[in-house]
């Protein structure tokens, strides 16, 4: 992976770790809504991540990059397709699938 596109995948997600950081501090909005909102971000960071990465590399951190969220999309199918639960609990169940790739993503690329 060359140096500037590590650099713009890096601005990526720090930029939306300060945008998930600021729904906390600036906001007065319910925890909820900051939750919701905080996996918003996530999710569409996530978008963003997969359009900027190589189609094609020998680059191991782009595969575990894109292995990483291709588990993730996994997870999510195998949810969607329980047919057993509640959903208000798929949504919570989803929501933390995203959480936890954003931050398995964040730290792949070097950022805390």
């Amino acid at each position: 992976m060359s140096e500037q596109v590590l650099k713009q995948l890096q601005g990526v997600v720090a930029d939306a770790i300060e945008e998930r950081r600021g729904l906390v501090v600036y906001s007065r909005l319910e925890p909820l809504e900051i939750d919701r909102l905080a996996r918003r971000v996530e999710r569409e960071t996530i978008e963003k991540l997969r359009g900027l990465l190589p189609a094609s590399t020998d680059d191991q951190r782009v595969v575990g990059l894109r292995n990483r969220l291709r588990r993730m999309e996994e997870e999510l199918e195998q949810l969607e397709g329980l047919v057993d639960i509640r959903d208000q609990s798929r949504r919570m169940q989803s929501d933390e699938i995203v959480w936890q790739a954003f931050e398995d993503v964040a730290w792949m690329l070097g950022i805390e």
